[in-house]
């Protein structure tokens, strides 16, 4: 009687994770292995098919403040993997798994429990994966080409090896295309690429919004994780098919290794560091 009873408990339980976007699993300190509660609860929710082969899913593994930061991304690495490796053994395919990210600690501010916080340490599945955000078009703003060119690069000003900061150029949340009212600068550049024949350019790529330092970003339209390096091929791409010649230019993603402000506090400083900026090989 009393293992119905569990039983009962159990679907119970889990029949309300099922109504949920995303199911939460929870582990103590310093632990990574699943525990055997959560053993049962993700065998009830295949049981249930929430999870189940051809079904996509996302893992993403967090900590608590207890510990240094590098530790805190392995040991919430450790456990998105361990959830990754279960559910493979129960019968979902590699091609199931759409993504696994170890996010490292929750930030907390006025961080009192010296303990840390159980519901920080955890394992978030997101039945049927990530979805592309929806993107919210914004009128295309009316700018004279001209007039932008100057905004981007005064090459008068500029020496061999700067950066430039193109700091209107914006792209989608989790993508490497370029928003609408950001052609216009694209276009610029363009320009100024075709009316100054020896410039060479390296197009560099930047991130913000990942715990990690060393870490680059997720891109939802191409599915892995180079983001910053996808942003600085885009326009790249974009140049070359208006006929800038592919020996004039480079490009490289740097991820989240050359912020502009960290810790980023503040919408202001995930916006420095979300960037793509253009440096002068030759003039």
């Amino acid at each position: 009687m009393r293992y119905v009873y569990s039983l009962i408990l159990c679907l119970l339980v889990v029949n309300a994770f099922a109504k949920q976007d995303t199911i939460r699993v929870y582990y103590p300190i310093n632990v990574a292995e699943l525990t055997n509660q959560s053993v049962k609860t993700i065998d009830s929710l295949i049981y249930l098919d929430v999870l189940r082969a051809g079904k996509k899913v996302g893992i993403l593994g967090y900590a608590d403040y207890l510990g240094s930061e590098e530790t805190n991304i392995a040991l919430s690495e450790a456990r998105a993997n361990k959830m990754k490796d279960y559910l493979l053994h129960m019968g979902l395919k590699e091609d199931d798994i759409q993504i696994v990210i170890g996010k490292g600690e929750i930030v907390r501010d006025g961080m009192t429990a010296l303990s840390g916080y159980p519901t920080d340490r955890r394992v978030d599945i997101i039945p049927g994966g990530f979805k592309v955000p929806p993107v919210v078009k914004k009128p295309e703003p009316i700018v004279k080409k001209d007039t932008v060119k100057k905004q981007i690069i005064n090459l008068a000003k500029v020496k061999a090896n700067q950066t430039i900061n193109l700091s209107k150029i914006f792209f989608y949340p989790g993508s490497h295309k370029i928003r609408e009212e950001s052609q216009p600068y694209v276009d610029s550049l363009y320009m100024l690429m075709r009316d100054y024949p020896t410039l060479r350019i390296r197009i560099e790529g930047h991130i913000c919004c990942v715990v990690a330092k060393n870490a680059d970003g997720y891109d939802y339209d191409s599915q892995d994780f180079n983001l910053s390096v996808n942003r600085a091929k885009e326009i790249y791409d974009i140049l070359e098919e208006k006929g800038i010649d592919d020996t004039r230019m480079e490009y490289k993603g740097f991820g989240k290794t050359r912020p502009l402000a960290w810790p980023e506090q503040t919408e202001e400083d995930e916006n420095k560091n979300r960037r793509v900026e253009i440096r002068i090989l030759q003039k």
